[in-house]
């Protein structure tokens, strides 16, 4: 004789593991589908393509420490030689996007951490630019409009706007994590270590923060 309340519970465990197996799955999802997280429309290219998005981060680039590539520069670096990106998602308007860059990106341990264990992209949220990845052409949502965000911005952070925002991929183009606002030299430095070590794979954040030892004075 069947017992519902023995079905009902076990409905509601396998919807459980459901919830949590989509919601892990979207966390750490590869932006190698970019249309299933982004609402904006996306173009399929299968044309040569040169990326000139450059200019979006001269302002920047010019005297950083880090040394900064475009996320198709990343992309191509990647396959052939895998390490994993971070992108500093941030706008020219953004104040604590400006203190990112001047106070923890050219500070000289995280400089040199980056530029020896990642590829460093920084891209402007509102960059009027197109962006190629894979097959994929990300454009603005509105060129005429100066304040409107990128397709590329919009997938990344799930639609998430907020700047500055430090996206962590590994050498599958996956992402890892988002990191959200302005964090010192201090806070960002064991944040990169264990993304850029590939200790996140085997230590569980809050254990890694207790045992790690910062080089920062």
């Amino acid at each position: 004789m069947f017992n519902w309340k023995d079905i009902s519970m076990a409905g509601i465990i396998i919807l459980a593991i459901a919830f949590y197996t989509c919601k892990k799955s979207t966390l750490q999802a590869s932006i190698n589908s970019p249309e299933n997280r982004v609402s904006n429309f996306i173009k399929e290219d299968e044309t040569a393509f040169s990326v000139v998005s450059e200019n979006t981060y001269t302002e920047f680039y010019e005297n950083s420490a880090v040394h900064w590539v475009t996320f198709d520069e990343a992309y191509k670096l990647c396959k052939k030689n895998p390490r994993p990106i971070m992108v500093d998602v941030y706008t020219t308007w953004c104040g604590p996007c400006k203190m990112m860059s001047a106070q923890t990106f050219n500070h000289p341990d995280i400089a040199k951490y980056i530029n020896t264990n990642f590829y460093a992209v920084k891209f402007d949220a509102e960059s009027k630019d197109s962006v190629k990845f894979d097959k994929y052409v990300f454009v603005s949502t509105d060129p005429t409009n100066p304040k409107a965000p990128h397709q590329f911005a919009a997938s990344i952070l799930d639609n998430q706007l907020a700047y500055p925002s430090i996206v962590f991929l590994n050498n599958q183009i996956q992402r890892l994590d988002v990191l959200k606002g302005f964090m010192p030299p201090k806070n960002f430095e064991p944040v990169i270590n264990y993304y850029g070590s590939g200790d996140y794979q085997n230590s569980k954040w809050e254990d890694y923060q207790k045992t790690f030892i910062s080089s920062i004075k």
